[in-house]
């Protein structure tokens, strides 16, 4: 009866030891799962045992001269929260491996063991997207902006192939409403690496002010035009933080200046060696900036400054298009900007003109009879027709609102299609050839209230419009989300309006439509809160529960 006893209690002890190996290994799957959780999600993960560990005297290498400027980027971001000795060289236990070059194509492979990483990409941009998915393999605290201790700097054991669904995936911010520094701007840069959106849209003129020194036009940024007087939308965000008690609505006053004979005004500008800074930083991370000077309409400080700019040479934009002298301003300041952005794209704008004006100036309808022209749409049809040639004999592309379309448009224009109610913009510009970035106001616009059901809108809905032929539908380029500043006066307040729902942009822009999953994404961004938060990103929170 006790040998009986006894083999119950081995039995019993074997079946107790057997669950408790079973609860590890579930814990340590589990566990390895729960390191794997990339957004945007990845073309293909596949899981495996170990994981690699940081340790001091770890060495970044590169294949290529190229990639230097990666490797030092990743030096960085991985030096700065560990603390660890770590170099670059040509070899190393976390290698960069540049294959038979393809600019184009940003697809990137990521191999992990316990012996160390290998990512391989066919372009700089792939290995920095390769980039990215590793930061996000690392814990939270890589983020972090300075020591962090008591962390096991491990990432798992993985083999991941990806790549973008659209090459187009971006932000654009508007420092002209409310103005944002360089280390403000380049915070942002940063995060958008980390999520893998390489547009890098920069709204720099409209009504308000001029954000860029332009040197053959001085005035531009002089005190009374790139500084302002407090306007209505500063006393609304004014309103909004006393009533409810939020400091990130305040206007920041290190953005103040006195200026004599006005007093206090508001603003600022990039100088054009802080521009040059910013395009470098940008390119370091994969990030190209599309630089907006908006033409002919939005140009308020450029009339109120060069009153000769205007029909009725009183300050009252738009441009007088009837003028020479309007075309030579353009000229030369867009010479200032081709010479400062190192890119294919600049967006002339040309949203919301207001026409009416060129109807009751003779010089404008003098240009519209010399040209054969039919009305006033046409004439900006022609400015804007003009303009690309310009800018296409400086080896640039142009991009504008889809108002640009208003008056016809050539086929080698590209459109921003923002007018969410006009569904009919995509269709007819794809039709007539031309390429098109989405940026509907109806999911896009990052300035506009949000909710959790505005995050599922973005990341379940048809921003790419689902009744385009598979020819149209290799015009679209892409897709962006716009934060304009009216009502955003901080770098806090941009943080809360722009995550997490960036972080839904992202995924929809990278992703396969058929491979997005609502309840997948939500589990994901969930566990991405941590990293946000070690980032220091004031993110508005989650309120749907996990599923």
């Amino acid at each position: 009866m006790p040998e009986i006893i006894n083999q119950s209690n081995l039995l019993t002890a074997m079946k107790k030891t057997f669950t408790f190996c079973i609860a590890c290994l579930m814990i340590g799957f589990t566990s390895a799962m729960a390191a794997v959780n990339i957004i945007p999600k990845p073309t293909s993960v596949v899981e495996r045992q170990g994981a690699f560990q940081l340790r001091n005297g770890l060495t970044i290498g590169y294949n290529d001269a190229s990639l230097q400027p990666a490797a030092a980027y990743l030096q960085d971001m991985l030096t700065r929260a560990t603390a660890l000795r770590i170099k670059t060289g040509k070899k190393g236990r976390i290698q960069l491996t540049l294959l038979a070059p393809d600019p184009d194509n940003e697809d990137y492979e990521l191999v992990s063991d316990k012996s160390g990483v290998l990512i391989t990409a066919h372009s700089y941009r792939g290995i920095i997207n390769g980039i990215a998915t590793l930061r996000q393999l690392l814990p939270d605290e890589i983020e972090s902006a300075s020591h962090v201790q008591g962390v096991a700097w491990s990432v798992p054991a993985v083999s991941i192939k990806d790549g973008p669904n659209f090459h187009w995936r971006g932000l654009m911010l508007d420092p002209v409403r409310h103005f944002f520094s360089v280390d403000e701007t380049k915070a942002l840069l940063d995060q958008m690496a980390l999520y893998k959106l390489n547009k890098f849209h920069w709204h720099l003129s409209d009504n308000e002010g001029f954000r860029m020194q332009v040197k053959a036009y001085p005035g531009l940024t002089s005190d009374t035009v790139a500084w302002r007087h407090f306007n209505g939308h500063d006393r609304q965000c004014l309103d909004r933080a006393a009533k409810e008690n939020n400091p990130a609505m305040l206007i920041p006053w290190k953005f103040f200046k006195e200026v004599e004979g006005y007093g206090e005004l508001y603003g600022g500008y990039y100088s054009q060696d802080e521009i040059r800074d910013v395009v470098a930083y940008a390119a370091v991370r994969g990030i190209d900036i599309i630089p907006e000077i908006d033409m002919p309409g939005h140009n308020g400080a450029a009339c109120y400054c060069y009153r000769w700019l205007s029909c009725t040479q009183n300050g009252v934009e738009p441009l007088c298009l009837g003028r020479q002298s309007t075309i030579e301003f353009a000229e030369k300041v867009y010479d200032e900007v081709f010479s400062l952005f190192p890119y294919e794209y600049v967006s002339i704008g040309g949203d919301e003109v207001n026409r009416r004006r060129w109807s009751e100036c003779e010089e404008c309808q003098r240009r519209i009879r010399e040209e054969g022209l039919k009305d006033v749409s046409e004439l900006q049809a022609w400015f804007t027709k003009r303009m690309e040639r310009y800018f296409n004999a400086h080896g640039r592309r142009i991009l504008g609102w889809d108002e640009i379309l208003e008056g016809g448009l050539s086929k080698t224009a590209t459109v921003h299609w923002w007018r969410g109610d006009h569904p009919d913009v995509t269709q007819r510009s794809t039709t007539m050839g031309n390429e098109v970035v989405l940026c509907p106001f109806t999911f896009l616009y990052f300035d506009y209230a949000q909710d959790d059901a505005t995050l599922r809108k973005i990341y379940d809905g048809d921003i790419v419009p689902v009744d385009l032929t598979p020819q149209q539908l290799r015009l679209i380029k892409g897709m962006q989300a716009n934060i304009w500043c009216e009502r955003i006066p901080t770098e806090a307040r941009m943080q809360w309006m722009v995550y997490p729902r960036a972080l839904a942009l992202a995924e929809k822009a990278w992703t396969p439509r058929p491979q997005q999953h609502w309840n997948d994404f939500l589990t994901r961004l969930q566990s991405h809160l941590e990293r946000l938060e070690a980032m220091g990103i004031q993110y508005r929170p989650l309120h749907t529960k996990r599923p």
